[in-house]
């Protein structure tokens, strides 16, 4: 049977024609690129996927990732369709009918729901999903802040009330020293979306590189089920431990700051691609023996079906920096879409925290979608960041390819003054085959000239392998 695909249309553009309903009066303005890493801020339905999701009548394909320009089917329209009607007359549908076309798992909203997250498709529960809004957190202990916020989103549905356990507590940071450790619940009124929490950080005196605390979400009660990102790292950055360069005065116990990360934020292959390779980096300190384990997770795209689940652990050698693992895809004759699932990095051992942790993989439709050399570009064409912030990380996408490519990168003026708003950088991306996001970072200097408002012109040049597509050019506005 033959299957019928729209291209993604506006969430505002369904409620506003199909029903005559402003979605101003359907929810309070939350935005979809606070939630979803794939959805760049400015998108033109990053207001409407937020609202959507907010009232529980879309959902991404996990926690952290959406599809904003993934075509649909008539059978999802349907599906969309009847859960905004659902919002709109009030009416709670049964988990049971509701869940059955989404997933054959059943919904964690029960009080007795389990502590981690599903690692599958969710199914849709009128209550949401409740986790943290990034895959880890990064602060200097000298930040002028003085602390870290952290926030917890409910996504997916906000019909009725429940609650969530936090702990932050544990990794190698000294509770006391490096942090104050707290805990507690946090309770979601119906309706609610989202809840604030403030860690405590010390600037400890002594050099000690990189610290870790563990986050972590647990014991949904009430309507609420839980889903990934619920335990996730808060690094403790040292700014003044020695770099990898030098020479001297290099500790080699566990405590020296040592990151392990995936080579790319996002990734891409050719259904019948055969196979992709995974680089795992180890950055930073390189002196001592470090660990950590990876594996994959469904989203859109199903192991055993679509992809060959994988997982294991790797060992870093005294000096080793890089590693690979292999995952297979599955080919087929069907126009079906693109499909995802995720690779994680976890339980990093030897003192070593881990960086880019988890990334989206895109399985690209070779019957739907062409792929030839691909286009770089920024992820959007407007960043922000504020001056005690430090920094800001910019995304530059490779799309529809997935060979290898490189670019050139560069600050190029603006109303911000280099060395004295910002540190001007220059450089070159190297997507390798399959690598399909990079990111690199501006430093931002917080002065007392630096009063708000400026701006970063940022420049992609050179492309090799690749062309260049809007928007090759960006702007970043640095705040107080």
């Amino acid at each position: 049977m033959k299957k019928f695909f729209l291209r993604a249309v506006p969430a505002t553009f369904l409620a506003g024609t199909l029903f005559g309903v402003a979605i101003s009066q359907l929810g309070a303005a939350f935005k979809g690129s606070a939630v979803f890493r794939d959805v760049p801020v400015g998108h033109y339905a990053d207001d409407a996927i937020g609202e959507m999701v907010q009232l529980g009548v879309v959902k991404g394909y996990d926690s952290t990732h959406f599809g904003p320009d993934d075509p649909v089917t008539r059978g999802q329209v349907a599906l969309l369709l009847q859960r905004l009607r659902n919002e709109i007359k009030g009416i709670v549908p049964a988990s049971s009918s509701s869940s059955s076309s989404v997933s054959s798992s059943s919904s964690s909203s029960s009080s007795s729901s389990s502590s981690s997250s599903s690692t599958g498709p969710l199914p849709y529960n009128p209550g949401g999903y409740v986790h943290f809004d990034s895959n880890g957190y990064n602060i200097d202990k000298n930040a002028s802040i003085g602390q870290v916020t952290i926030i917890v989103a409910r996504t997916g549905g906000n019909q009725g009330a429940g609650s969530v356990d936090y702990s932050f507590s544990g990794g190698t940071a000294v509770a006391g020293k490096n942090y104050d450790p707290i805990s507690g619940t946090l309770t979601f009124a119906t309706k609610e979306t989202s809840k604030k929490l403030t860690l405590k950080i010390h600037n400890d005196t002594s050099t000690t590189g990189t610290k870790t605390v563990n986050l972590v979400l647990k014991n949904v009660q009430g309507v609420l089920g839980l889903s990934s990102p619920s335990n996730v790292y808060l690094n403790i950055n040292d700014p003044n431990a020695p770099s990898s360069s030098s020479s001297a005065g290099i500790s080699s116990s566990a405590d020296a700051s040592t990151t392990i990360s995936l080579s790319a934020s996002a990734y891409g292959v050719a259904e019948n691609g055969g196979t992709m390779t995974v680089t795992v980096v180890r950055s930073g300190i390189t002196t001592t023996s470090v660990g950590v384990a990876y594996g994959t997770t469904n989203g859109s795209a199903s192991s055993g079906s679509d992809y060959t689940a994988t997982s294991g652990t790797f060992t870093f050698a005294a000096g080793e920096t890089t590693k690979t693992f292999t995952v297979s895809v599955a080919n087929n004759n069907v126009i079906e879409g693109n499909r995802s699932f995720s690779v994680n990095l976890s339980g990093a051992t030897g003192g070593a925290s881990i960086g880019v942790g988890s990334a989206l993989v895109t399985i690209n439709d070779d019957e739907g979608v062409p792929l030839g050399s691909g286009s770089l570009k920024f992820s959007a064409s407007n960043y922000s960041v504020s001056k005690s912030q430090g920094s800001v990380t910019i995304t530059v996408n490779h799309v529809t390819g997935v060979g290898a490519a490189t670019v050139g990168y560069a600050t190029n003026g603006g109303s911000a003054a280099s060395g004295l708003d910002y540190t001007a950088v220059s450089g070159t991306l190297n997507f390798a085959a399959n690598e399909t996001s990079k990111t690199f970072t501006v430093p931002v200097i917080n002065s007392a000239s630096n009063t708000g408002g400026k701006t970063i012109n940022l420049l992609l040049t050179s492309p090799t392998n690749a062309g260049l597509s809007d928007p090759s050019t960006a702007i970043v506005t640095i705040n107080l």
